[in-house]
């Protein structure tokens, strides 16, 4: 927590352009630096009705910089707000992550049956799925199954829909059911890249000076 407010403090006077490059640094920085295959951000801030429109402009330099493809799963804009969810990702780790038998088995029952395996496909359905979500509870929530687009484990992916995310073993960047020690070791791999990410943010911004 105290590295969240200080990497948002860090970044709060940047343009929108610079805040949107930092945003992705750090919350993407698993999937960026290959040990995840997505990752979800939410491109806002506060008062800036701007934001989307400066994501769409610098999207294809930020992808390639970035060396990772980008899905936006939502968008709002009302007066003085804006906002977009988008879930950047690298499509080799996402076939690995979606194909696999256990991962399928999950898959198939929620409509994803005649899209396996083309991540394309599966990416277009976990789109309509996120809006189905959406429009039957009224409110915002995300379709179960995008944790396995995330590189969550199938097995505390598959305990979470069958527990309705009560009672996990453990709670880190997702709720574990399974191997706990695992998850842990991930959790910590995690850290670790997004505090490279915001020293390399931090070696950027003294060199500027």
């Amino acid at each position: 927590m105290h590295m969240m407010r200080a990497f948002m403090s860090l970044i709060k006077e940047k343009d929108t352009g610079e805040y949107i490059e930092s945003l992705l640094t750090y919350f993407a920085a698993p999937t960026i630096q290959g040990l995840k295959p997505g990752s979800l951000i939410n491109l806002r801030r506060g008062g800036d009705d701007g934001i989307v429109a400066a994501w769409c402009s610098r999207k294809e330099e930020l992808l390639r910089k970035f060396r990772v493809e980008a899905l936006a799963l939502s968008s709002r804009v009302m007066p003085n707000d804006s906002a977009m969810l988008l879930m950047l990702y690298k499509k080799g780790h996402l076939a690995r992550a979606l194909f696999s038998e256990k991962a399928v088995s999950i898959l198939n029952p929620l409509g994803y049956e005649k899209c396996i395996p083309c991540v394309d496909a599966c990416l277009e359905r976990l789109k309509a799925r996120f809006m189905e979500t959406r429009e039957m509870r009224e409110r915002f929530l995300f379709p179960h199954e995008i944790g396995l687009f995330l590189g969550y484990p199938p097995e505390d992916v598959e305990g979470f829909i069958r527990d309705k995310g009560k009672s996990p073993l453990a709670v880190g960047y997702w709720k574990v059911y399974g191997n706990v020690r695992r998850a842990r070791r991930t959790f910590r791999i995690f850290r670790r890249a997004e505090h490279r990410a915001v020293r390399s943010i931090i070696r950027r911004e003294q060199s500027l000076l």
